[in-house]
């Protein structure tokens, strides 16, 4: 039986979440002075996305969890510093978008300098993570604990959050996301805007009804994400809709966070505990993994 409790007397909790991948994006394909033309959805993203989505949520007075890497943080940190002093929560997204599940001995510097990267530029470390293609390694929670993080948001498995117990008597938050309330999919499949509106509606009066963790994920590209002109309109659209359904309360990751630790839940064993035998003998190829699109 689940025992988690909502903030306040409300029936359930809307997570919008934000992958900040601009430039970071197009430049695992191609160098630098190749961002343009079919390389430049990224730069849609901080030239003509990032306002609109930003007014959107300012007109709506809500808060959202921006996931930023290190290396657009570098390039737009004025954009990130805008964020943060409209009181959007600058969480991180590793550096170039790199994949911590083959990352090996790199994986804690990494981790380190985006930290380090985000701090400096908003004059707070962020606590929250989220990895880039949905991937980790066995070590990656251990990592994040020990560097100070309070939650990861990564994993798809439960409906609301949880807590997990790791060696040395540290704890992580897990935060799961929602596969059907990612924008990228839909968007990569080149469904519409009116085909998100449909999906996403059911989804979220579904996850209303059953007073479980609404999370959404928005996407700042021209191509999949959610910023374009039309694709915006149904984000306005959609945001009414969940405040007409009553009891819904809006909330950063890192205070969703901290108030699933104030909850006292019993903690879940490391995952990573499940397989460790048989990664013992089998090397972990995180390459081979299906990825999200």
């Amino acid at each position: 039986m689940n025992t988690y409790t909502w903030p306040q007397g409300a029936r359930t909790v809307v997570l919008l979440t934000v992958n900040f991948d601009a430039e970071t994006f197009d430049l695992k394909e191609t160098p630098p002075e190749r961002l343009f033309g079919r390389y430049s959805y990224g730069r849609y993203a901080v030239r003509a996305g990032f306002p609109r989505l930003r007014e959107l949520f300012a007109r709506h007075g809500v808060p959202a969890t921006f996931f930023v890497p290190g290396g657009d943080a570098r390039r737009h940190p004025d954009l990130v510093r805008e964020l943060a002093a409209d009181g959007h929560e600058i969480a991180a997204r590793g550096i170039d978008l790199e994949n911590f599940a083959t990352l090996g001995d790199k994986e804690v510097e990494v981790l380190r300098t985006a930290r380090t990267v985000l701090a400096d530029i908003t004059g707070t470390a962020p606590v929250g993570f989220r990895a880039p293609g949905g991937e980790l390694s066995s070590r990656t929670l251990g990592h994040l604990a020990e560097q100070g993080f309070l939650y990861d948001a990564t994993f798809q498995d439960a409906d609301h959050p949880y807590v997990y117990g790791l060696a040395g008597g540290k704890r992580i938050v897990e935060l799961p996301s929602n596969f059907a309330l990612d924008d990228a999919p839909i968007y990569s499949a080149r469904h519409t805007h009116a085909r998100l509106h449909t999906i996403w509606r059911d989804e979220i009066q579904a996850l209303h009804a059953e007073n479980v963790l609404i999370p959404i994920t928005l996407n700042l590209r021209g191509d999949f994400g959610s910023t374009r002109a039309a694709r915006i309109a149904v984000l306005d659209t959609l945001l009414t809709e969940i405040k007409q359904l009553g009891d819904v309360r809006f909330m950063t990751c890192q205070q969703l966070a901290e108030h699933t630790l104030s909850l006292n839940l019993a903690t879940e064993p490391d995952p990573f505990l499940a397989h460790a035998e048989t990664l013992s003998r089998t090397e972990y190829r995180g390459d081979l993994a299906i990825k999200p699109l």
